[in-house]
């Protein structure tokens, strides 16, 4: 693992079939979804691990790393793009490669590193003959290998790799990389020269030598490392009996060996360098490094006093081990890196089924970031689903008084009738840049309540709440395991729910205009366009954001039933699975970059959420704490999948602007939507469709939106020129009514519901004065609703159809 990108986060690289692969960190916790970043270096193309070793360094000088690879033929270079790519590579020295020079792993170290202090790699190799350098040029190429040390080689001195361990680093602090060698007799320095050359070896501490001490690489790890935050590397041991450290003198030797920890070894607490891998890394951020160690029942911290010593071991999390995970060094790398940014080691790994991490809890603890994954890419009854469906049975059987029940939890979202005194009942945040952050703390606490029902019925511990990408027309139907009647065991499924729009149970799909996010995807600012408008606290208010617009609304309307209406949408065990999707469509926005960032505002981050967890307790969260999932809650979703793509049809969305906008047409009655397809005229009056010429900001306005009921339907909305009704209508987007109960005169808000669209492509696409729109609505479902007299949905009026410019 190592930064690619140079925003101080280690990114995964891995050289897989058919070339480089990368995934880069996210900052929580997280990757992006991998990708292949050179289709060169691959099993495909002959490049064996036993062969041919593969190196990371910045050898222009461009603070990129850039991809060293020893191939059969020689030396070849990729250079980094800064971006997690690589150019094509290029073979740089005929020398030094499996068949060019007779290197072989087993019996010739091979290193770049900075010899010279220009801050360019260069290159070393221990040959069978001594130590040899390549200068870098500082353009990706190096000059022609010399052997500038007839010493430290198999034939010049009889250093070998299974007993002699060999280190090029910076020792004294002048920028110029000298070699450290553990030899028979105790540590061996070579002080670089600066020029590419090295000074005669000298025998500077005799210990942790094969002879000096009995040290053996198969079971003694020595490692260098800065434990005292002097900025130089000192000597730390793993022996027979504890750990051993020398600290560096400065002069290029080291002060001597000590034993200053009684654990982390064969004798000392049985940690055994086949099982139990262990590393040095800052945990705190103070500069000095720690140990970290994989053990049987997970991961142990030593954490670095300054003057050489450790504190005692703790165990930091119980993850990562031989028996706590079964992690095993031969098929489960372990890394203790960066991955947030924050100058403190987080632990990541790559196990059985994919990589896990942990990021730095910043007290020298570690939290296990679960994975929430896509439920379209489990198993029917995975593990997953099969501990989810089993909680919500134990839920619903609790009485609704128990917080901890399946009727309380969907009762804080929304319930009908009076609420009991001290109940957290009607809290959800709906039409409101509140609406994510609460949703974000209400699907967390919720997670743990289910996730303490999952263990004690013997599930998984890492148990995390999937979600339902529905971005695609494949996934748009409701996840199998949502749709079967019975558990496998044959008892009923607590997952469905009868009270579902007709065909969905079935396997009927979402219409596609209601499952995209590229219109909220393609704002660049959270409030007002993508998160929803300012407001205070508010169960519901109308200052939605596209976001919450579509999908979230679209979904809850069309899957209908239970999850048609706010006080009983989370009764519907799939509401959770959607609310995780928008949630993960949240950090998805945020991933695109551009300028795109959560509310600074301490009137958002500093308001505070009462929620409960798994014990029913009742606790408290400010949305400023939870606005980094990976970091501050402890869970990242599954990377890169359903990532949404633009969908052609979707309008370009406009942020709103700055000049209060002027209504220059309406609509003269009001539009009934009854579940038919239906359309009115807004004529724009002579002055602005003159004006309109000059490619104004225009706006079209639905207002005072009132219904009893939500119809559980979707309705597309579209415009063409008024006066041509041969004209290809446009499509500007979706218009649905989850919660318009508590809009209008009987609801939360004073005023009816609205939504708006920017259609200031359209009217500039016209080419000329617009007359007006005429503008028709067309209903979407999984099935048509059926007639008999009366409409078979209830009725939505929208009281007035408007079109607004602004410039």
């Amino acid at each position: 693992m190592i930064d690619l990108t140079g925003d101080g986060r280690a990114d995964i690289v891995g050289f897989g079939e058919d070339g480089v692969h990368t995934a880069l960190a996210t900052g929580g916790g997280g990757f992006a979804a991998p990708r292949r970043a050179l289709a060169e270096f691959g099993y495909a193309a002959g490049w064996r691990v036993d062969r041919h070793p593969r190196l990371f360094a910045d050898v222009t000088g461009d603070g990129r790393p850039d991809l060293v690879a020893f191939g059969d033929d020689g030396v070849a270079v990729a250079r980094g793009n800064g971006d997690g790519t690589f150019a094509p590579s290029r073979l740089v020295v005929p020398d030094l490669g499996y068949t060019a020079g007779g290197w072989r792993v087993e019996r010739n170290p091979r290193f770049a590193v900075d010899l010279t202090g220009d801050g360019r790699a260069d290159l070393v190799g221990f040959g069978d003959d001594g130590v040899v350098t390549a200068l870098g040029n500082g353009d990706g190429t190096f000059t022609a290998p010399r052997l500038v040390l007839a010493d430290l080689a198999v034939e010049a001195g009889g250093w070998t790799v299974e007993r002699h361990p060999r280190f090029v680093t910076d020792l004294t602090g002048d920028g110029r990389a000298d070699i450290v060698g553990f030899g028979n007799e105790g540590v061996v320095v070579a002080q670089g020269n600066g020029d590419g050359t090295f000074a005669p070896p000298k025998l500077v501490l005799p210990a942790f030598g094969f002879d000096a001490g009995g040290w053996r690489t198969t079971r003694h790890v020595r490692l260098l490392a800065d434990v005292t935050g002097d900025g130089r590397p000192d000597i730390v041991g793993f022996g027979e009996d504890g750990v051993w450290v020398a600290l560096n003198d400065g002069a290029g030797g080291f002060g001597p060996a000590r034993r200053v920890l009684d654990d982390f070894a064969i004798g000392a607490g049985g940690w055994l360098p086949d099982r139990h891998p262990r590393l040095l890394a800052d945990v705190t951020g103070d500069g000095r490094a720690d140990v970290v160690g994989f053990g049987d029942t997970g991961v142990r911290i030593a954490r670095s006093n300054g003057d050489g010593t450790f504190a005692a071991p703790v165990l930091a999390l119980t993850g990562f081990g031989y028996r706590a995970g079964e992690w095993r060094t031969d098929r489960h790398p372990r890394f203790a890196v960066d991955l947030t940014g924050d100058r403190r080691a987080d632990l990541a790994g790559s196990g059985e089924d994919g990589v896990w991490t942990a990021p730095n809890a910043g007290d020298g603890t570690f939290r296990s970031v679960r994975v929430r994954r896509d439920a379209w890419d489990l198993p029917v009854w995975d593990p997953a689903l099969l501990s989810y469906a089993r909680a919500v049975r134990a839920m619903q059987s609790r009485p609704i008084s128990d917080p901890t029940s399946w009727a309380y939890q969907a009762a804080m979202h929304g319930r009908s009738g009076s609420t009991p005194s001290g109940a957290d009942w009607n809290l959800c945040q709906h039409g409101s840049w509140h609406f994510l952050p609460w949703h974000r703390g209400y699907l967390y606490f919720f997670e743990q309540i289910v996730r303490a029902e999952v263990i004690r019925q013997g599930g998984p511990a890492d148990w995390a709440l999937p979600y339902w990408d529905y971005s695609t027309p494949a996934r748009a139907a409701l996840p199998p395991a949502f749709r079967e009647r019975t558990l496998p065991d044959g008892t009923p499924n607590p997952l469905f729910v009868a009270q579902r729009a007709a065909g969905l149970n079935a396997g009927g799909r979402l219409p596609a205009s209601a499952t995209g996010s590229a219109t909220a995807m393609r704002t660049t600012v959270f409030t007002p366009d993508f998160g929803g408008g300012r407001t205070g606290p508010q169960h519901f208010f109308n200052a939605y954001g596209e976001l919450e617009f579509t999908p979230h609304n679209d979904v809850h309307s069309l899957i209908g039933g239970l999850m048609g209406d706010p006080n009983q949408a989370a009764l519907d065990p799939i509401f959770w699975l959607h609310h995780a999707n928008v949630d993960r469509l949240w950090t998805v926005w945020l991933r695109q970059g551009g300028g795109r960032a959560d509310p600074a505002d301490a009137a958002w981050r500093n308001q505070s959420w009462a929620f409960r967890d798994a014990s029913g307790n009742r606790v408290t969260i400010t949305t400023g704490a939870m606005l980094d999932p990976g970091r501050d809650l402890g869970y990242v979703y599954q990377d890169g999948v359903g990532a949404p793509a633009a969908l052609e049809s979707m309008a370009t969305f406009a942020a709103v602007p700055a000049a209060e906008p002027e209504l220059v047409g309406a609509s003269d009655r009001p539009v009934d939507l009854a579940g038919r397809a239906t359309a009115v005229d807004v004529p724009v009056d002579a002055r602005a469709a003159t004006e309109s010429a000059g490619a104004p900001r225009a706006l079209l306005n639905l207002e005072d939106i009132v219904a009893d009921a939500n119809p559980e339907l979707v309705y597309e909305v579209f415009v063409r020129p008024l006066g041509a009704p041969r004209a290809v209508p446009h499509y500007v987007g979706n218009v649905s009514f989850f919660g318009i109960e508590h809009n209008g005169p009987r609801g939360d808000t004073p005023h009816g519901f609205r939504r708006t669209f920017d259609i200031s492509d359209w009217v500039a696409a016209q080419g000329a004065a617009v007359p007006g729109a005429a503008v028709s609505f067309r209903p979407v479902a999984l099935a048509a609703p059926e007639q008999d007299g009366e409409p078979a949905v209830p009725p939505v009026r929208v009281g007035r159809v408007s079109i607004f410019y602004a410039q």
